[in-house]
C-alpha cells in the first residue's frame, strides 16, 4: 500500500528526516578530517576518552591496559547506543552512532600509524604507541593497515546506520 500524500508533509519528513540531514555534513566533515589527516575538536575529546580507557583497564594486565584507550573510545559511545535503543528514543540513537562512528575513525588512524608511528604522542616517545606495542608483541605490526580499515569500516557503517536509521524504525 503507497503512504497517502498527508505522510509526504514537511512537517512528517522534517520531523523523520531532519536530524540525518544535520548529522550528514557532520559525517562528511569527519570523513574529510579523516582523509586529509586533521586534527579536529572531536579528536581531542576522543583523546580525553582514550586516556580515561588506559586507566580503567589498567587493573586488568598489561594487554587490556594498553588496548584500553582504544577499547574505551568503542565502549562509551556503544553504551550511549544500547542505552538510547532500549528507551527507543531515535535522535539519541542517531547521534551515538555518529559518536561511535567519530570514534572508529580515531581508532583507525592510531591503528593504521601502528608502523610509521608519525603521530604526536602525548608522552612524545614512539615506543608509547599503543598500537605499535600491541601489533608487536602479537607478531601483526605489518598488518597495522588491515586494523586501520577495519575500524574504518566500522566507522562508515556506524555514520550509514546513524544517517538511515528513521528508514528503518518510520
Amino acid at each position: 500500500m503507497l503512504p497517502s500524500r498527508s505522510d509526504w508533509s514537511w512537517h512528517s519528513l522534517l520531523t523523520t528526516w531532519g536530524l540525518s540531514g544535520l548529522l550528514a555534513p557532520l559525517c562528511g566533515y569527519l570523513l574529510w578530517a579523516h582523509a586529509t589527516g586533521t586534527f579536529t575538536v572531536f579528536d581531542t575529546a576522543a583523546l580525553i576518552i582514550h586516556e580515561a580507557g588506559h586507566v580503567f583497564f589498567a587493573p586488568f594486565g598489561w594487554t587490556l591496559r594498553i588496548l584500553g584507550g582504544s577499547l574505551f573510545q568503542l565502549i562509551l559511545p556503544g553504551l550511549f547506543v544500547f542505552s538510547f535503543l532500549r528507551r527507543s528514543y531515535r535522535p539519541g540513537v542517531q547521534v551515538a552512532l555518529v559518536w561511535l562512528g567519530q570514534n572508529a575513525l580515531y581508532v583507525s588512524t592510531y591503528a593504521a600509524d601502528a608502523q610509521e608511528r608519525t603521530l604526536p604522542l602525548i608522552t612524545n616517545t614512539p615506543n608509547s604507541h599503543d598500537w605499535w606495542n600491541l601489533l608487536r608483541a602479537a607478531g601483526l605490526l605489518s598488518y597495522d593497515g588491515v586494523v586501520g580499515t577495519i575500524f574504518l569500516l566500522l566507522a562508515l557503517l556506524a555514520f550509514g546506520f546513524g544517517l538511515l536509521l528513521p528508514r528503518w524504525i518510520c
